[in-house]
């Protein structure tokens, strides 16, 4: 460190004090300010350019160019009100530091730089008592020493040593970083507090009930600490920025991954973060430059044999944040939506949650040649499908669904062709498509209008017969079979594949009893 006590003095001066005079009993506002304790007689800074209207704190740094709609928290009036309105307390970490300025500490060097603020001051700069590191008033002058002022520091190294003890965050113990100073008057780095915070509620040193996460996310950054981290520790504390953010962004595993349920390319979907694991997981998307995660179901419950413990996981969907609803305890609901889908290569995790290196599936071209059979044979169990080729055409099946009714006469009978063309080892796009539409329709026919309403509203609207490939997903997802069964869907590149799949599946539905009877399970 290049700069002398001297230098760094004017920082420790209370700026509402006039003249501006060294703090005694410093306590640290919400605002970021840190004032004489008995400044603080009202909720209300007493700094006279304090600006109420920053947003730092917990807040996340969403980039200005996110597309993300994010609503903060509704603030608890009883949160906010119990932490105002508690007695001052002693600002520890600001005080410690305070106390190697004192001449008392240093020797005889700089004692010019202090003015005769340690003796007692009228009403109109400061008072005559200041608080213990419990927060209980005593009449004295000088601010409790927790340190050994009987040895002085009489080297800058000494001071630096003692200094840089003092900006360390109890939880990573590491350089602080954006300090935040609790009610109890104890400082982290914001990070560090969050992730605490995500677990409990109470101080992590004191053990001090907290208020709602809501409370923080305007709270601002400790304004002493930071401008003495930035003058003091400037090259070390840009280091601290950078190895954060390599540390979640840059690193060879990059896509955060959620456990939760299978999803599709194209479809909404609402989800509700609340383990603080995922909780952070969010946070680190939302003020990443793509606010994007992959979605993967979990494991079976009985893996399958021979096929180890992740087997079924290694796809899934990418996920594009769209809105964010933050709860005042620190859960959110998040809308999202459904872009691509990927495989996982290599998996890992960080800070709890899986992380992953991944690959992108897209479709190609419909062409279904050697590589369709070798698809199908890999990909697709023999009973999921139609065979590819046959040695005669069969005839139509015709399906005959009776729906529930209040007159017998309420009978739907219709057909779906197999999927099998008699001039072609299989049935156009089209002409699959044109099934699933026949079975939309009778289970449209056949159902209350609220469950056709829940259909459009947890799967998105029906895609156009213009995207195949969307509506083979939304086509999936809409049919009441194993979500395990429905996930065989992800890795197949072929639309044609797809939809035989869901026609193969509409034709094992209406063979049973249950659902030929209009009992359908949505």
């Amino acid at each position: 460190m290049s700069y002398y006590p001297s230098e760094l003095v004017s920082l420790f001066f209370c700026p509402v004090c006039s003249p501006p005079a060294f703090l005694v009993a410093p306590t640290t506002l919400r605002c970021g300010h840190t004032v004489c304790s008995t400044h603080t007689s009202s909720s209300v800074c007493p700094v006279p350019t304090c600006s109420t209207t920053q947003r730092q704190g917990f807040t996340p740094s969403i980039p200005p160019s996110s597309r993300i709609e994010f609503f903060a928290a509704p603030h608890s009036s009883e949160d906010v009100s119990a932490a105002s309105h508690s007695q001052p307390r002693l600002d520890v970490r600001i005080n410690n530091i305070m106390q190697l300025f004192r001449p008392t500490h240093l020797g005889e060097r700089d004692t010019s730089s202090y003015s005769d603020d340690e003796s007692d001051r009228d009403d109109s700069g400061t008072r005559s008592q200041t608080l213990t590191p419990r927060g209980q008033p005593r009449q004295s002058a000088q601010a409790t020493t927790p340190l050994d002022s009987s040895r002085p520091i009489n080297s800058a190294a000494e001071f630096d040593k003692a200094l840089t003890a003092e900006l360390t965050c109890e939880i990573c113990l590491m350089l602080l970083y954006q300090p935040v100073t609790t009610p109890c008057q104890h400082t982290f780095c914001s990070k560090c507090l969050q992730k605490s915070l995500d677990h409990s509620m109470l101080c992590p040193l004191c053990r001090q009930d907290l208020p709602g996460f809501a409370y923080f996310q305007e709270h601002s950054h400790n304004k002493v600490l930071l401008s003495l981290l930035l003058k003091a520790y400037a090259n070390d504390y840009a280091s601290r920025g950078e190895a954060i953010e390599n540390a979640e962004r840059h690193a060879r595993l990059d896509t955060p991954i959620f456990v939760c349920q299978l999803s599709f390319p194209g479809m909404p979907t609402l989800l509700h973060f609340f383990e603080p694991r995922y909780r952070l997981m969010l946070r680190r998307c939302l003020e990443s430059p793509s606010p994007t995660f992959g979605m993967i179901m979990p494991p079976r419950a009985a893996p399958l044999l021979g096929h180890g413990a992740t087997a079924g996981t290694e796809f899934g969907t990418m996920h594009e944040i769209r809105s964010v609803q933050m709860l005042a305890d620190g859960r959110s609901m998040v809308q999202t939506w459904g872009i691509h889908r990927f495989r996982i290569l290599e998996r890992d995790s960080l800070d709890g949650y899986m992380i992953g290196r991944v690959e992108r599936i897209d479709d190609y071209d419909d062409d279904l040649g050697e590589w369709a059979a070798e698809e199908v044979r890999t990909l697709i169990p023999s009973s999921s499908v139609v065979p590819l080729s046959v040695s005669r055409p069969p005839p139509p099946t015709v399906l005959t669904l009776t729906m529930p009714a209040r007159s017998p006469q309420n009978v739907t009978r219709w057909s779906i062709f197999s999927p099998l063309d008699s001039s072609q080892q299989s049935q156009s796009t089209e002409a699959l498509m044109a099934a699933c539409h026949l079975f939309l329709s009778q289970l449209c026919e056949g159902t209350a209008p609220w469950v056709v309403q829940r259909l459009n509203h947890t799967y998105g609207p029906q895609p156009s017969d213009d995207d195949p490939g969307a509506f083979s997903f939304w086509m999936g997802m809409v049919l009441p079979i194993d979500e395990h069964e429905k996930a065989k869907l992800l890795p197949v590149k072929s639309v044609r594949l797809r939809l035989r799949m869901v026609v193969g599946w509409i034709e094992q539905l209406n063979s049973n009893w249950w659902f030929s009877r209009g009992c359908i399970v949505i």
